[in-house]
């Protein structure tokens, strides 16, 4: 039996003829490969192009020479025979006794049909072998031939320049040996922005944008704040310059800006320029005789502060100068200095007779801004100058204003008296006399030795407690024995103290507690302490202030009993009685406006408070019975202001309620939670309901507000057992806002109610609903009504929300890695805010 013909072994054998023919071009390949990949990837780089012409030359010379020498081995590449492809295939298949190159053998001698049979036998058993022969995949040998491994880094530097080399790869292959001044050309970069200064707020300008670029082809001319910084930077210029010209020159007549001088740096192919804008000026650009860009900058001039004292200074019966201002700036004033001297007119003509006086400093009068780069402002700064030596001359005072900018403007001279304090008190009047004496003519100190022993020889009648007899005997010790004139001076401030005690009497230490305390409060105002800190202070305030009123009533009946107050004195203080309940008015109001958030009003009416204080004297304080607080309008107040916050944690957990109930799994029991919060609210519906008709037994009317607040709290009930949230929480919201409008009304009320008590009546002899006539005028205010104006106080929301705003800020601030700019800008905002 003839076997079949083996087309598949001719197959297989023609397979690993190819694979071992490719094996070995691809192992002489190796070389031309590394070789040129290598140039390829060094034409790329722009390698070439940073070396000299001759050298470039060389270099591509002595590339060629090498490809060529590496193609050496592709020559010798000789095509593999069949039999060395038929062993291939034995070898992968796993062939023994040579199965596939002994099929094309023959007999040597084939005329025997025994040997023949035999021999056909054979070669059909060999192709029952035969049936999964395997040619095999090329192998590389470049590992074997490459032991460094020399082919790695020449792919990685060819993959590397043709996704990071300059220029365009098709010229780097046509044109090698072209001038780099072509591509330096392509790779020229310019940047430049201005920076106007940080105090103007204002946000850097970037003059080479495409919106910029757009706009100067119609507006040539930049406009900068004065003091603004231009920032240039260019790459791939060869000899780049910067030049400011004046912008009044054109054609061959420009000249240059004196002072205008760039800081320059060139480093790494980089050029860098920065100048401080003080002059207006046209910034020229240039690489060469080539005009890079051209800008026209003008500038606005930083204009100096304005400052003026809008009233004469004057002074109170303590001895308080009061001094008005205002300041403007074009972006801000940033703080403001006083400056008090002698006046060379006196009461007894130019000048004084002795240079005693002139011994002492100037006082200082302390200026603050509420807000800090304010561009208008207006205040009052006070001070306590009645000790000051100076007290009681005319004094030349003058106000200077700085800006951000450096400058600074002086106010126009005003001449006033420095207020002195006035004493009643016989005793301490002829004291601060002898004072007076030994400020202005040291040389006469025998002289007020001798008026002091005066006061010390007959002390009955004159002297009150034997106290007040050892401070005079110890100020007329110290002088006898003082050894030169310092020394003596130190009893200017011994005799001003024993005239303030003993104008004061025994309430002065109660006073310098309370104005401790004062002072101590209007610190933390400023600096925003926690609430816990604020209401600390304000109890021990109202204490205080208690203890104060005390003495001063107990120093009145003292004086009364010993005639020390005179019929002037009496009709002096007519009109001008406070009662405790008054201050303590005050003090409840400076508390609201603290725990709002509002700490500027309560420092404002802090303020007020102190010069209630400071002028106060015996027998202007009256005890009086009651309280607004403790009448029924303010009981009622106080109800409502309880429904107030009960009303709006309601609306704060109907809010929270659609993010707790609001998935699909969750809409039984978050209906359940609904109908729970429309019984709260039916429940603080009736509480208004209830406060309502006890404006009815007190012979009141309820605001309007309140029955329009009811409507919407029923509305509200509703929405919540239907499970309409959103509806619901508007209508809690005009329920509240209409609660909040009655609470103002009330409060008005109450106020006008402790007016009415003390002489502001109406015909009948019954206060007052209202601070208006019957024709809407205002009526005058008979009583002490200290405090905000009306709608001071900001509603509820406003103050939450600027609370959470504020303590947003503040955690924003506190990030680190936070950019500058961003910083600043929450800086700014934070101390808008304080």
């Amino acid at each position: 039996m003839t076997p079949p013909e083996p087309k598949s072994v001719h197959f297989k054998v023609g397979l690993a003829r190819a694979a071992l023919g490719f094996e070995r071009v691809w192992s002489a390949l190796l070389w031309p490969a590394i070789v040129g990949a290598s140039g390829t990837a060094l034409l790329l780089s722009g390698v070439l192009h940073e070396i000299p012409y001759w050298l470039r030359l060389a270099g591509l010379g002595l590339f060629g020479m090498v490809f060529v020498w590496s193609l050496k081995a592709l020559a010798k590449v000789i095509w593999p025979t069949r039999q060395e492809a038929m062993r291939r295939v034995e070898i992968k298949t796993g062939l023994g006794h040579r199965p596939v190159s002994g099929y094309e053998d023959r007999l040597a001698d084939g005329t025997d049909p025994l040997r023949q049979a035999i021999w056909e036998e054979h070669k059909f058993r060999q192709l029952k072998t035969l049936g999964n022969l395997r040619a095999g995949t090329p192998q590389s040998a470049w590992r074997d031939l490459d032991p460094r491994s020399l082919r790695v880094p020449a792919v990685l530097a060819l993959v590397a320049a043709i996704f990071l080399g300059p220029g365009d790869p098709g010229k780097a292959f046509t044109q090698p040996g072209a001038p780099a001044s072509a591509t330096n050309a392509q790779t020229l970069a310019l940047d430049a922005w201005l920076k106007p200064p940080a105090y103007t707020m204002r946000p850097p300008v970037l003059l080479t944008s495409p919106a910029m670029t757009k706009r100067l082809a119609t507006e040539p001319d930049i406009v900068a704040p004065d003091k603004s910084v231009l920032s240039v930077r260019m790459t791939g210029a060869k000899a780049p310059h910067i030049m400011f010209l004046n912008l009044a020159d054109s054609g061959a007549g420009e000249s240059e800006v004196a002072g205008l001088v760039a800081r320059t740096k060139s480093d790494d192919n980089q050029f860098q320029a920065e100048v401080t804008m003080t002059r207006p000026a046209v910034v020229r650009i240039t690489d060469g005789d080539q005009e890079i860009a051209n800008w026209r900058i003008s500038l606005i001039r930083d204009a100096p502060p304005a400052i003026e004292v809008t009233k004469t200074p004057e002074g109170d019966a303590s001895g308080t100068l009061s001094v008005s201002w205002k300041a403007t700036d074009d972006y801000g004033v940033t703080s403001i200095a006083s400056d008090l001297y002698l006046s060379d007119q006196q009461d007894g003509g130019i000048g004084f007779s002795s240079n005693g006086i002139f011994r002492f400093d100037p006082p200082q009068l302390a200026m603050t801004l509420r807000s800090s780069s304010s561009k208008e402002e207006t205040g009052t700064a006070k001070a306590s100058l009645a000790e000051h030596p100076w007290a009681g001359f005319m004094m030349d005072l003058t106000l200077t204003a700085k800006d951000a900018g450096g400058n600074a403007t002086d106010s126009t001279p005003v001449t006033f008296r420095l207020p002195e304090r006035v004493f009643t008190n016989l005793l301490a009047r002829a004291l601060i006399e002898q004072r007076r004496n030994l400020i202005l003519e040291p040389e006469k100190t025998g002289h007020v030795i001798q008026m002091l022993d005066a006061l010390l020889t007959y002390p009955d009648g004159l002297i009150d407690g034997s106290g007040t007899h050892i401070a005079i005997a110890a100020v007329k010790s110290h002088l006898s024995h003082a050894l030169n004139q310092d020394e003596a001076d130190e009893a200017i401030p011994m005799l001003w103290q024993i005239a303030v005690g003993i104008e004061e009497g025994r309430y002065s230490d109660a006073k310098a507690e309370l104005e401790a305390l004062r002072k101590e409060l209007e610190r933390a105002l400023r600096e925003g302490a926690p609430p816990e800190r604020i209401a600390e202070l304000m109890d021990k305030l109202r204490q205080s202030m208690d203890r104060y009123m005390q003495s001063l009533m107990d120093e009145t009946a003292r004086r009364m009993q010993q005639g020390q107050m005179n019929n002037n004195q009496n009709q002096m203080q007519q009109g001008q009685m406070i009662s405790p309940q008054d201050l303590q008015k005050m003090l409840d109001m400076i508390e609201q406006l603290a725990q709002s958030g509002s700490n500027e009003a309560a420092e404002q009416l802090l303020s007020q408070l102190e010069d209630i204080l400071r002028n106060l004297q015996p027998g202007m304080a009256q005890q009086q019975q009651g309280s607004p607080r403790d009448s029924p309008l303010g009981k009622m107040l106080d109800q409502l202001s309880d429904l107030m916050r009960r009303q709006q944690q309601l609306m704060d957990d109907t809010q929270r309620s659609q993010q707790d109930y609001g998935g699909k799994d969750n809409q039984q029991q978050g209906q359940q939670g609904l109908s729970d919060l429309g019984d709260r609210q039916r429940g603080l519906g009736e509480m208004l309901q209830d406060l309502m008709e006890q404006f009815g037994k007190n012979g009141m009317q309820a605001p309007r507000s309140f029955g329009q607040a009811g409507k919407e709290m029923r509305g509200a009930e509703g929405s919540l057992r239907q499970g309409n949230q959103p509806g619901a929480l508007g209508q809690q919201g005009e329920a509240l806002s209409k609660l909040r409008e009655g609470a103002q009304g009330l409060a008005r009320q109450m106020m006008q109610q402790g007016q009415g008590q003390q002489g502001n009546q109406g015909r009948h002899g019954e206060a007052r609903g209202d601070d208006r006539d019957p024709l809407g005028r205002p009526l005058p205010n008979h009583g002490a009504d200290y405090g905000p104006e009306r709608n001071m106080l900001p509603s509820e929301l406003a103050i939450q929300r600027a609370r959470e705003i504020l303590e947003q800020l503040r955690s924003r601030a506190g990030e680190s890695g936070l950019p500058s700019l961003e910083r600043d800008y929450i800086d700014r905002l934070l101390r808008g805010l304080y």
